[in-house]
Parts: structure tokens; C-alpha cells; sequence
């Protein structure tokens, strides 16, 4: 039986329902969290004549068997030999012919709890090896988009987490949970200064999270800190935590409301051992101006990463990021004289994803021409002034351009506006047509302001980009529509 098989089964016979019984992952302490929801307890003492005055003695009878079965589920106390799985074979068909016979519903209804928990013993998934459950585990939280276990500030009572349900549903699967450090290796901490701090319990319970991921196992860490304010001294002790583990982090997002909060996060020196496993990140803040001085104290570290995203980057600091490794970047705002150097320190990236470009002057007369090995290219359609100087895209084979927010459909383009697109995407179509490369797929995407009509001027400028385009003409589209159709819709 495969994974997927199995993965389904696993939600026909064994995941809680909307009625689980929950147990709570911290073994000590009362913490308040989605995980510490306390199981309802159903034992033997309880079924007495006082609770139960009216029910019959095949009723009662079988409110003792679910007794029993319930305690064996939660226990994963299956059947192990095959006396005892015949006699439980047994059991179920007698279970099968009280159902058919009885015509009490309230009593019916009893019968069908026990015959799900009588069957849910025998469920093959139970006797799967650990190294097999675990992959299933693993499967079930990538189904429901698993993004690990986390706080958020408006919500400071309680952790999030996908893999809390699944501890829930018998010991031997909260053993698996526990004992996987991958499962714990994923943290979300958000915290908005309009919000609640979180409680001494779920800064307990977060604590013991994090420390459940273990020593070696490589972490993703998503942090973001929003508002003008310091953050709390509980929220700096996550931080804390999180940036002692800077070795394991392998995936990390930093979103910040202010840059200048990181020098309360990161207080040590650089050092390219800081974050050895490092491959993507992503940097990202609120600040749209910058002030030089600032410096990025990760990646002043080296990381040896494969995908960066920054929200803004300078010239003048482009040897931070200085790397062979590095394939993929995204840059909201580039500030320089062109993308020569930036394309010239990182010679070996394949995908662009440029905003924005703030010109600061003319290249220099020793300017440096950058051949670059550039695979894909995604930019707005709104950049001028010189990015393209000095700059080759010979193996361009991608490229996607997204053009501004032009105003209504009814109503007439900016005559400077458009003067500065039209300008932009002449540029870009110059710079191709140097290259010598041939597209193998252009996208042209409009703002939303269009999806129920273009401006003529916007139509026009479209048609005319594409116009000796060096592209494939199989390969040209708007909006994901092939160009032929896009013009028989809008040039009629």
C-alpha cells in the first residue's frame, strides 16, 4: 500500500474528528495553548446506576466495553497474537449483530461507537513500523500546508501548530510527534506592539517547543516584528533562543517594522560560521529609505545562500552578498548607477526579480561590462533611467514584466506617466535585442485596474514591445493568454 493510501486511512480510521479527545504536549504545568485541551475522561467508576438509572443491561454492557476500547486506543493497545485478534474478530461480529438487531436508537447509537473502536484495532496503519509513520505524519502536515508551530500576537493565549492534533490521537503517535525533531524545527514568532505580550505559559510552552527540535536538525525561523516600539523583554527572549540556534538555521523570514531593531537581536560579530547552513532568506522591513550606515548583520556573516530576498539593496553594499552560490534574488528597491555590479559579484544567478530602480549617476568611464548568466528575469515595467548600462543578458531564456498601476480604463493616461513606461520598455527591449539571446517565454502582466478594460495608449504600447522582440513567437503572452488571441480580443 503506498504513502497516499495509507495517509487516507490514516483520516478514515485514526485522525481525531471535530469530538477528539485532546491531550496536552507539556507533561507538567497548566499551560493555555491549542495543544492542552484536557481529554475527557470516560472510566468505569464513573458508569454508575445514579449516572445512568434507565439503561438497559445490554446498554450498559456496552458503555463498559467503550470504556475499555477507548483506554486501548489511546494506549495503541492492539491485539498482538493471533488468538487475540480472532477473538476480537469475534467480538466484532457479535457487535454487528446486536447493531442489526436492536431497534432502540439511543442504543444503536452506543453499538456504533464500539464497533468503530473495535475496528479501529485491528486498522493496519497501527501496526505500521515507526520509520513508516513517521513518513505519514510528515505527509498529513504537507496536505494541510504544515507552517510549523508558531505565536501570534493577537491571538496571546494560545500556540498554533498542525502537529498538535496529531499527538492527540493515541500514545503511540504522541510518542512518534515528540520524538521526531523535524516536527519541532519550525518557528513562527509574530509580534505586533498594537497587541497583548504573551503569557509566562506560552512563553513556557514555545520554550519547550523549541527545545524539542533537538541539536543538530536544521531549523526554518520565521520572525517578524511590527510597530516602532522595542519589542517586550518575553518576545527579546524568543529571539534570544532563535539566534542561539543561528548554526541550524537552514530557511529564515525577518520581517521588521523598523531596521534598527535587529541590533537588539543580533548583538554578536561577524563570522562566516555564524550561519553555516543558511540557503534562503528573506529580509524584509517597512522602511522604504535607508540609512547607509545600517548594515545587515546576517549577511554580513556570509551565508552560503542559494535564494535572497531583500526589500532594499545598495551598490555600495552589494559585496555582502558576493557569492557563487546565490541563484535566485529579489529586490524590491536597487539603489545604483546600473545592475552591472550587482550582476558582476553574483555570476552565477539565474533569477531576477527587480521592482524597482533609484539611479544615483552615470557609470563610470572604467565600468566593467557584465555578461551575465542570468536565466529568468521578472521587473516592473516602470524602471528607467539606467539599469540596463553595461549589461548583457546573453542566456536570458525567461522573462516576465509587470507593468504599473496606469490609471482606469476610462479615463486618459498621464502623458508623462506613459512617456516613462514606453521609455522603460524600449530600454529593456534594447538591452535584449544587444544580448543576442532568444525568449523562449515572455508574460506581460497588467495592473488589476485593467481586467475589465485597457486604455488605447496601454494596447498600443503592449503591441509595440513585443515588435522585434528576439522571443519565440510560440513563447509570447499577455496575461497568460497567447499574444495572437490577446490582440484578435483587443484590436478588433
Amino acid at each position: 500500500m503506498g504513502i497516499r493510501a495509507l495517509v487516507k486511512q490514516v483520516k478514515r480510521t485514526i485522525l481525531p474528528s471535530k469530538r477528539t479527545h485532546k491531550q496536552p504536549l507539556a507533561t507538567s504545568g497548566a499551560i493555555t495553548s491549542e495543544a492542552n485541551v484536557p481529554p475527557h475522561r470516560l472510566d468505569s467508576k464513573g458508569l454508575t446506576s445514579s449516572h445512568y438509572p434507565t439503561y438497559s443491561p445490554l446498554e450498559s454492557a456496552y458503555q463498559a466495553l467503550y470504556t475499555e476500547l477507548f483506554a486501548k486506543s489511546r494506549h495503541n493497545d492492539i491485539p498482538d497474537s493471533p488468538v487475540a485478534r480472532d477473538r476480537l474478530r469475534a467480538q466484532i461480529a457479535q457487535t454487528l449483530s446486536d447493531l442489526q438487531t436492536c431497534s432502540e436508537n439511543t442504543i444503536r447509537s452506543q453499538i456504533s461507537r464500539v464497533l468503530k473502536l473495535q475496528e479501529s484495532l485491528l486498522a493496519p496503519i497501527r501496526t505500521l513500523p515507526s520509520d513508516v509513520l513517521t513518513e505519514i505524519i510528515q505527509s498529513v502536515l504537507e496536505l494541510n500546508n504544515f507552517d510549523g508551530i508558531g505565536y501570534l500576537s493577537w491571538h496571546a493565549t494560545k500556540l498554533f501548530g498542525g502537529i498538535f492534533p496529531l499527538t492527540w490521537v493515541c500514545f503511540w503517535w504522541r510518542d512518534q510527534a515528540l520524538s521526531h525533531s523535524a516536527f519541532w524545527s519550525h518557528t513562527t514568532v509574530h509580534y505586533d506592539s498594537l497587541h497583548a505580550v504573551p503569557t509566562t505559559e506560552v512563553f513556557a510552552f514555545l520554550t519547550e517547543c523549541i527545545l524539542r527540535s533537538g541539536v543538530s536538525v536544521p531549523m526554518t525561523v520565521k520572525i517578524s516584528l511590527r510597530g516602532d516600539e522595542s519589542p517586550p523583554a518575553v518576545i527579546t527572549m524568543f529571539m534570544t533562543m532563535l539566534v542561539a540556534r543561528a548554526h541550524r538555521w537552514r530557511q529564515a523570514e525577518l520581517r521588521f517594522g523598523s531596521l534598527k531593531l535587529i541590533d537588539n537581536l543580533f548583538p554578536f560579530e561577524s563570522s562566516p560560521t555564524k550561519f553555516p547552513l543558511l540557503a534562503d532568506l528573506t529580509f524584509d522591513y517597512d522602511e522604504v529609505e535607508l540609512d547607509s550606515s545600517l548594515q545587515n548583520p546576517i549577511l554580513e556573516c556570509r551565508p552560503p545562500l542559494q535564494r535572497l530576498k531583500l526589500t532594499q539593496l545598495s551598490e555600495s553594499h552589494t559585496d555582502v552578498i558576493a557569492s557563487r552560490n546565490l541563484k535566485v534574488l529579489e529586490v524590491g528597491c536597487y539603489i545604483g548607477v546600473s545592475l552591472a555590479r550587482l550582476l558582476h559579484v553574483c555570476p552565477c544567478l539565474e533569477f531576477l526579480d527587480l521592482s524597482s530602480f533609484k539611479s544615483i549617476g552615470n557609470p563610470d568611464a572604467n565600468q566593467i561590462p557584465c555578461h551575465s548568466s542570468l536565466l529568468s528575469l521578472e521587473i516592473h515595467g516602470d524602471i528607467v533611467n539606467g539599469p540596463w548600462k553595461c549589461v548583457t543578458l546573453p542566456k536570458l531564456t525567461q522573462l516576465r514584466v509587470r507593468l504599473p498601476k496606469l490609471g482606469h480604463p476610462e479615463e486618459p493616461l498621464e502623458e508623462a506617466v506613459e512617456l516613462d513606461v514606453q521609455a522603460s520598455l524600449n530600454e529593456l527591449k534594447e538591452v535584449l535585442k544587444r544580448s543576442g539571446c532568444t525568449l523562449q517565454h515572455v508574460n506581460l502582466f497588467p495592473s488589476s485596474y485593467w481586467s475589465f478594460g485597457w486604455p488605447i495608449a496601454v494596447v498600443a504600447m503592449v503591441v509595440k514591445f513585443f515588435e522585434e522582440l528576439p522571443a519565440e513567437a510560440e513563447g509570447c503572452f499577455v496575461i497568460d493568454m497567447p499574444l495572437q488571441e490577446w490582440k484578435e480580443q483587443y484590436l478588433e
